[in-house]
């Protein structure tokens, strides 16, 4: 396999980055959340469903204000009067802290990810390949729960959609509540 330069350049660029924003080395952080979700009706017709998925992460830390995270998706779209979607993939996320205290942490979340579904054409928002993309944007807050655990709860959007064709794609609701070590 060739490495093209530019995914060279990008992941020099990462690292140098991560390194300079980084004031000590800090070991990635690990966590793992349960979400529960619901349709969004708002921008176009979609069927009715609801979704429950397991999210593990590890979580880097760039700077004492922004972290990347690194998030499997294993999610269930229960879809009424339909056939049933299940979703295996990642995400990357950007998960940025505006306001931190000693105890509790308020957050932006936002990021994309690419996951491989059962769809195949048998739900016509999501187009006719078994690849999903996702979109997503959220908040949450984390509160310290002792030594170094951290309890979490958080508001998603996820858009999912074949991102090789125009469809219009899942948008869906969702609350996430998890763990971080």
């Amino acid at each position: 396999m060739r490495w093209k330069t530019g995914t060279i350049v990008l992941i020099f660029f990462f690292f140098t980055v991560s390194n300079i924003l980084c004031k000590e080395v800090q070991k990635p952080r690990y966590g793992i959340s349960f979400l529960n979700g619901w349709d969004v009706k708002f921008f176009h017709k979609q069927p009715n469903f609801r979704t429950i998925g397991l999210l593990p992460r590890i979580d880097i830390s760039l700077y004492k204000s922004i972290d990347f995270e690194l998030e499997g998706n294993f999610s269930y779209y229960g879809i009424f009067k339909k056939k049933d979607i299940y979703l295996l993939g990642g995400n990357a996320n950007i998960l940025f802290k505006p306001i931190q205290f000693s105890s509790l942490s308020l957050f932006v979340i936002g990021g994309a990810g690419i996951g491989y579904t059962n769809s195949n054409g048998r739900i016509s928002q999501l187009g006719n390949s078994h690849v999903g993309g996702l979109l997503q944007l959220g908040t949450g807050v984390s509160c310290y729960l002792s030594k170094g655990v951290w309890l979490r709860g958080e508001y998603r959007y996820i858009h999912i959609s074949d991102p090789f064709r125009s469809d219009p794609g899942l948008n869906s609701h969702n609350l996430l509540f998890g763990l971080s070590f």
